[in-house]
């Protein structure tokens, strides 16, 4: 069988590979990025300062009124709709309407120009922020943006679709799903030592040198006296804001982003509309869903379900159950109504010496007599080895489908895909 080594095509222990593969991904996209940011910096400071005197710019016309129907609706391909998904940019179509009705003049009587940071826009800059992060840790220039480029697209301003489209290619070309780079860095973001050295052989001459460029380290060691098994079993990953976790940021931001299946999600701060972000690249493309792509692509690895532990499973790429809470669900007393709609999340193992003593979780569930969600949580005996756990744990982890945190004496495992 062959290993990754003979896979990948890259010299992963090279740090000229990974300088020139940021220089040829990296370098182009922020560029793009930051065009569309710097294009609606310039718009705002033009219709701030004076949107009387904007509007005898035809550009400024075509960005706010391109493709207005006479009762104030956005006709399908409107340029102006674009500028207001996409930028943030927007006059109100039908109070503009309203105001030509009446013969007055919409600029003379007081229509606004509105700015907001719509969904697309926040995905715009996220993914800048963590460009730069990313050019900075290996001390690459980003190009600087020339006025006369801004102006060329103000001038014509359907040319910012030429923009999306080349952010859109540079994004899916520097996603796990496409490179081998990015694939690399999900495979190590925290992983038993010997299944990644089993993965790629050549890493277990060269881990220093590879830890160096990338910035790993041994996130877990076992406490136990063999000195073979502890080395085997030593959990190696990411250094908090190093050079690969701040990759792993940008391909998880990507996947967020890329999950057409969903229509938002919550980012902490606002819920993003991933459906305005799929209409945006759809003028130019059919967009990607990365995440179902990625989920397709390595599905043929679970293709039946996967014991995590003695009572926990993996039974899909994006869900968890528990064999007791099977148990505790199919023997349930039906006649005064039952539980249905069984969910394990919340996944905490407790550890003790060199066994997995015992596992708590969340059980989720709907109620038969009305409908309604519930929860609860479970605590179950386990006395399962460590070594078979981590060895479980291990080919989920290299795929990126789940990640786990130990704090302490528990390990905390999680669903990279689930809602």
């Amino acid at each position: 069988m062959e290993s990754y080594d003979e896979i990948v095509g890259f010299d992963y222990m090279d740090e000229n590979e990974w300088k020139n593969w940021i220089r040829e991904k990296f370098l182009p996209l922020h560029k793009q990025l930051s065009i569309i940011l710097k294009l609606r910096e310039s718009l705002e400071n033009i219709l701030k300062t004076n949107l009387k005197e904007a509007f005898n710019q035809r550009y400024i016309r075509e960005i706010l009124l391109g493709g207005i129907t006479k009762e104030g609706e956005y006709t399908q391909n409107s340029l102006a709709k674009l500028y207001k998904d996409a930028l943030g940019i927007y006059i109100n179509p039908k109070e503009w309407i309203a105001y030509c009705r009446t013969r007055l003049n919409p600029v003379e009587n007081g229509i606004e120009c509105k700015f907001e940071d719509t969904s697309f826009f926040v995905f715009i800059t996220e993914i800048k922020e963590l460009v730069e992060e990313i050019l900075s840790k290996i001390e690459i220039e980003p190009q600087h943006i020339e006025d006369k480029e801004i102006e060329e697209i103000m001038n014509s301003p359907e040319k910012i679709l030429e923009i999306i489209k080349e952010i859109y290619k540079s994004i899916v070309s520097i996603s796990a799903n496409h490179d081998y780079h990015m694939f690399f860095v999900l495979n190590t973001r925290c992983i038993p030592r010997f299944f990644i050295e089993k993965a790629y052989p050549k890493l277990k001459e060269n881990f220093e040198k590879v830890a160096q460029i990338l910035d790993l380290e041994e996130k877990f060691v076992p406490n136990i006296n063999d000195e073979k098994i502890r080395r085997e079993y030593t959990l190696i990953g990411h250094k908090e804001n190093g050079f690969a976790d701040t990759l792993f940021d940008v391909q998880h931001t990507i996947w967020n982003y890329f999950n057409f299946s969903k229509d938002s999600f919550w980012d902490g701060e606002r819920w993003v509309d991933l459906k305005s972000i799929r209409e945006i690249f759809s003028l130019i493309v059919t967009p990607k869903d990365l995440v179902e792509e990625y989920k397709e692509v390595i599905s043929r690895f679970f293709s039946s379900e996967v014991d995590i532990s003695k009572k926990i499973m993996l039974i899909s790429i994006d869900k968890f159950d528990c064999k007791d809470c099977i148990r505790e669900f199919e023997q349930q007393d039906r006649r005064d109504g039952y539980w249905y709609n069984r969910e394990v999340y919340g996944i905490e193992f407790i550890l003790k010496d060199f066994l997995i003593e015992k596992v708590e979780h969340t059980l989720g569930y709907r109620r038969s007599w009305s409908g309604q969600r519930g929860t609860t949580s479970r605590l179950h005996d386990e006395q399962f080895p460590l070594t078979t756990f981590f060895s479980n744990l291990s080919l989920p982890l290299f795929l990126g489908v789940i990640s786990i945190v130990i704090e302490g004496n528990k390990i905390l495992v999680e669903s990279n895909f689930s809602d």
